[in-house]
């Protein structure tokens, strides 16, 4: 059976196109030595290959949290084959969810120098109930704020192409934890804070690629958004910009992938198409599946398109505003930046989002206070259509 990693290197790219330079490894080395880190969602698609790859630098503790139980126990088995025991005696594994941690506390005590947050919900279907929505807001635009600078030097936390021009209440919670971070920043000038956009991880939990991947292996039917079209990038890619949203030129950044080195968005039913290729079938397109248990996988591989409209799917993918200036790295022509936002009165915002018991009246409350909130008029529910 082949390995995810072995369709990102046959699909999306056999290289990291946001390699860290060897100045920006010498930088880190010396940024990440002797200090206590903090990685909250560090079992997570991204947070996972960023733990790893920190595993080549001399820390003097590393803090991984995460609610997933048995990622952070796979994490740990991976660890243990990476690092020597010296340096496994550093780390510490916590599970626990972020809405429930003081954050505060936690920094003081284990005086934490870096603090680096990987954790969000991320999916639209979050939006369909209002207990998951509020929990989506707590997460991605509250809980991981602190509000004392304690021992940081450093903050980070990161965000998603959804922030610009969001479609979704999932976009506005991201747009919400940029504008915590500025605040925070304008706060304490002193800590480095940075964030990072950038395309879909490919394979990564929850995506349709590795959806499609696991599916084929079951030899099971699966559906596709038809129309949608994506930027994808890998995992090491990934955590390669967040490796470059630390360093000392992108304070007060969000950093972007120069859309240059992305190549193109790639049409997903084209994608899903060449995973079948590889495993030898020919797609057999549906546009309605009436009894799924009688259907027959053979080399005609049968393939539900659904419609696109989906609770705040976007059909395009953009990295930036028109209103935000974007700044091109003079020495890294594979990045672009723009500056953190402007900071609005987000608790506000945010304390009266808890108070509705109706997720159309959030969204009503919301267009009028984010003039780029455009939500689609007529939607379908992702739950339903997938």
């Amino acid at each position: 059976m082949k390995n995810y990693q072995f369709y990102e290197n046959q699909i999306i790219s056999k290289k990291d196109r946001f390699k860290l330079s060897h100045t920006d490894e010498k930088e880190l080395k010396k940024d990440f030595y002797n200090e206590n880190i903090l990685i909250l969602g560090a079992s997570g698609s991204i947070g996972n290959f960023f733990t790893k790859r920190l595993m080549k630098f001399n820390f003097k503790n590393l803090y991984l949290i995460d609610k997933n139980e048995n990622d952070l126990t796979e994490l740990n088995r991976e660890l243990v084959l990476l690092a020597d025991k010296k340096k496994l005696n550093k780390i510490k594994y916590i599970c626990t969810d972020l809405t429930i941690l003081n954050i505060d506390n936690f920094l003081k005590k284990n005086k934490i120098t870096h603090y680096l947050n990987f954790a969000a919900i991320k999916h639209v279907r979050s939006e369909e109930e209002l207990i998951s929505l509020k929990y989506m807001f707590l997460t991605n635009s509250k809980s991981f704020l602190p509000s004392k600078k304690n021992y940081l030097k450093k903050f980070f936390s990161i965000s998603t192409d959804k922030t610009v021009n969001p479609t979704s209440l999932l976009g506005i919670s991201k747009t919400i934890m940029e504008k915590q971070l500025s605040k925070f920043k304008n706060k304490n000038k002193k800590i480095f804070v940075s964030s990072v956009r950038f395309a879909n991880v490919s394979f990564s939990n929850g995506s349709i690629l590795k959806y499609a991947v696991d599916r084929i292996n079951e030899k099971k039917v699966l559906g596709i958004p038809q129309t949608i079209r994506r930027y994808f990038i890998t995992h090491d890619e990934a955590s390669s910009l967040c490796f470059k949203s630390l360093l000392k030129r992108n304070d007060k950044m969000v950093l972007i992938p120069n859309s240059n080195f992305l190549n193109k968005e790639h049409l997903i039913k084209n994608l899903i198409v060449k995973i079948l290729k590889i495993n030898g079938y020919v797609p057999k397109f549906l546009s309605k599946i009436k009894n799924n248990k009688n259907i027959k996988v053979n080399k005609n591989y049968p393939i539900l398109l659904t419609k696109p409209n989906t609770h705040g799917q976007k059909y395009y993918e953009e990295f930036y505003a028109n209103s935000e200036k974007l700044y091109l790295d003079e020495k890294d022509k594979t990045i672009a930046k723009v500056n953190l936002p402007n900071v609005t009165n987000v608790d506000k915002i945010l304390d009266t989002i808890f108070k509705f018991n109706k997720i159309d009246d959030i969204k009503k409350f919301l267009i009028k206070n984010f003039k780029s909130y455009k939500p689609p008029k007529n939607v379908i529910k992702v739950s339903q259509n997938l």
